[in-house]
Formats: C-alpha cells, structure tokens, sequence
C-alpha cells in the first residue's frame, strides 16, 4: 500500500470512527418499585419538558475505551412517567391528574486514575389539578446523584431512575394544599413566577456589599460592605476587593465569596480565573463570562456535566478551561453554559 493509500485508508477509519461514535446511544428507562401503593390520589401524569436539552439526557462512556455515547430514551419520557404512575398505583386510586414540570435530567461521567463517577441530575417541580381546572403546587426535587466505582455507568443510571421514581412515589398519596391557584400557562412559565419570589430578580436596585453565597445574593443580604476595588485594566473584572477596619484598608478573601455588588453592578466570582466577573440581566437572568475546566474537545460532554451547578460547581474532566457564556440558575445558584465562547481570529 502507497503512502497516499496509506493516508486515506486512516483518514477514511478516522471520519468513520467518528461517526460511529456519534450515533452511540445508551437506552434510560424508569425503574418501577416492587410494591404498590395503598392510596394514591392521581391516575394521570402529564409532562411539561423544560430541559435545557431535549434531544438527549447527557453522556454516558461505553467499553473498555471509554467511549461517549448520548443517553437517549427509546420510550419517550412522557410515557414513561405515565407507564410509571400506572404501575405504582394500587387499588385504591383517584381520577386525579398531575403535571410534571422537568427542568433537568442530566446523566454525565467523569474518569480518574483508578476510578469513574457517575453523576445523575434532577430538577423538577410538581403539581396537582384542581377540581376548578387550575392547578396546585404540589413539591420540588433539585438533586444530584454522585456514584463512584470501576464501572459507573449502569449504577448510575440505576440510582438516578429510583431517585425518579421515589420523587413521583412519595408526592401521589398527598393532596396539595389549598395555596396558589395556577393556570397551565403558568406551569410552563413557572420559572417566571417563583423568581418573584427573589430580591435578586425583583428589586429594582441591587444592594452594594459582599455576598457569601447564592442564598445570601438571592435574597439581597450582604455580609460585608466593600469601601473599593481593583479592577483586572480596563475590563470588567474585579481582581481584588477591599474593606475599611479600624481606619484602615484591608483586603477581603475572594474565594471566600459568591458573588460582590459594586456600584449597583452585580459580579460573579469565577475560581478558574480567581476573579469577579461582570453579569447583566437579560430577560430577567442574570448572564456573564467565565472559564469552565473540561478535556479539550469533549463537546457534549461539557456541558451535560456542566449543568450540575446545585454541588458547588462544574463537574471538570480535564485540566483545560474553556470560556463560556453562562447563566445562573436562580434556584441553587449554579452555572448553566450557554455558549462557548470561541476566540477571535
């Protein structure tokens, strides 16, 4: 074999390697608990699908070599919840309806020396109907799974359906109660309503001071007020923050904060880049920039594992970080990606 057949015999394995890589699935069903309940209250399911992504539920690695296969169902999610309704439903069942609101149901894996984790997020609200056609809250999950083991993938997705499952298990023997009234369109708007709930997302000014975590900013209560700053030259990137004890200037720990308001302008720190970056609100979010640690090239695999900003951070397979444009999720306060941002050339 010549060195240009030689060339494109391997040129031709890699795009076909690559392809073939692109078309590896991995199927999710929901498990069903071995016992019925007594009493459950609702006969029918309905889902609003809110996720980010809706083509896939993340990465998964398959084989010996790791390779990354998307996580799609071969039943659709919507009949799953209801396949998983009429198998937890005993005898003793109501005509009620409830409707699932999902956020997020994200599968991602990361790969260490000696061992993989296996995470699995959650983020979801529920609600009943009413006799007068509107609707009740009902409850919430925000939760992630984190599993480690030499094979993670099948526990992983083992431990994220029961977690499914015991959220719809343990709501359906209870009524809501007899609080907010909502309509449909609202449900599918529900994230609009709960932030009004927020002084971060309500307020028409937001209070200048130091925020030791989300819960603090959210609710717009500053540990520490701020007498100056440092900003990164000429962008708006705050390297240093600085307080006044005793008549002196001293500076305040970085790391040791979420997010600073100066000036009226709210900046979120990054640990990557060691720094508080700007955020603007847009369309009632709040977006800024920041680098994100993943393995060069992993695509998919970034921002899946991306999404579990309620455990403190991006989960990082790599040493690489990339900037992106991100979002904060107003109910943890973690980074969604929306976009990475490529470099000008």
């Amino acid at each position: 074999m010549n060195k240009f057949k030689r060339i494109s015999f391997l040129l031709t394995l890699c795009v076909t390697s690559a392809l073939s890589a692109q078309k590896r699935t991995e199927d999710f069903s929901i498990s069903f608990p071995e016992k019925k309940l007594d009493q459950s209250y609702y006969k029918t399911i309905q889902l609003i699908d809110n996720r980010i992504d809706t083509t896939s539920l993340g990465i998964v690695q398959k084989g010996a070599f790791n390779t990354k296969a998307r996580v799609v169902p071969t039943t659709s999610l919507s009949n799953q919840f209801q396949k998983l309704l009429d198998n937890i439903n005993g005898e003793n069942t109501e005509d009620g309806n409830i409707v699932i609101h999902l956020k997020q149901l994200y599968f991602a894996e990361t790969t260490g020396a000696f061992s993989e984790h296996g995470y699995c997020y959650f983020q979801a609200f529920l609600f009943a109907k009413n006799d007068d056609g509107t609707y009740s809250y009902l409850d919430k999950i925000d939760q992630v799974i984190d599993h480690s083991s030499m094979d993670v993938t099948k526990a992983t997705m083992k431990k994220g359906s029961e977690m499914v499952s015991d959220f719809i298990s343990k709501n359906i023997s209870k009524k809501a109660g007899s609080t907010n009234h909502y309509s449909f369109a609202d449900l599918k708007n529900f994230d609009h309503i709960e932030k009004q709930k927020y002084s971060l997302y309500n307020s028409p000014e937001l209070k200048d001071g130091v925020y030791k975590d989300y819960k603090a900013f959210r609710d717009q209560q500053p540990e520490k007020t701020i007498t100056s700053v440092k900003f990164y030259g000429k962008s708006p990137k705050i390297i240093k923050i600085y307080e006044t004890l005793e008549g002196k200037e001293k500076e305040i720990k970085k790391n040791d904060s979420y997010a600073i308001v100066y000036k009226g302008d709210p900046y979120i720190y990054t640990s990557v880049d060691d720094l508080f970056t700007k955020a603007e609100k847009k369309d009632n979010d709040y977006y800024f920039t920041g680098k994100v640690k993943s393995t060069a090239k992993t695509g998919n695999v970034v921002l899946a594992s991306a999404f579990f900003g309620i455990i403190g951070g991006l989960i990082a397979s790599g040493p690489v970080a990339t900037p992106f444009e991100l979002k904060i999720d107003y109910l943890n306060g973690g980074f969604i990606p929306i976009r990475e941002i490529k470099p000008e050339r």
